[in-house]
């Protein structure tokens, strides 16, 4: 029995999703969670430089960033999550111009989807700042 426009507002409504295959859906949430390193380096200071861009043909869940400064001075940095065509800036900023402390490492977990030829792109306030970016193919 197909469901009605009313059930299905009602079931976003309270935040329940239907999965017609549990195991299909489980596997994909173990791909996303895992958060398999997919680059990791450093961003230029001053411009942004790409870290990541998404295969394409593929969609990529970003599920972790971890971001160290080791140097013993604070710094800041830029995250951006770009579509294609878009730039990096504070309308795809995940963080922007977020503080950091000397010899310190920062954690984001969580999920954003990057679809094909999308980009992660960083920039640091010093060269001493490395980011190491987690996630998995999406299905």
């Amino acid at each position: 029995m197909a469901a009605s426009l009313d059930d299905i507002l009602t079931t976003q409504k309270n935040g329940v999703i239907a999965i017609n295959n549990i195991g299909q859906a489980a596997l994909g949430l173990w791909n996303y969670s895992k958060g398999t390193v997919i680059s990791s380096g450093s961003a230029p200071t001053g411009v942004f430089g790409i870290l990541y861009t998404a295969p394409i043909g593929t969609q990529i869940a970003i599920v972790d960033i971890e971001v160290c400064n080791t140097a013993t001075t604070p710094g800041t940095f830029t995250i951006c999550l770009v579509p294609v065509g878009g730039a990096a800036g504070a309308s795809t900023a995940l963080f922007y111009n977020a503080p950091i402390s000397g010899n310190t490492t920062v954690q984001w977990t969580g999920q954003q989807v990057l679809l094909a030829g999308g980009t992660v792109q960083a920039q640091a306030s010093v060269a001493d700042i490395t980011f190491k970016i987690g996630g998995g193919p999406g299905q």
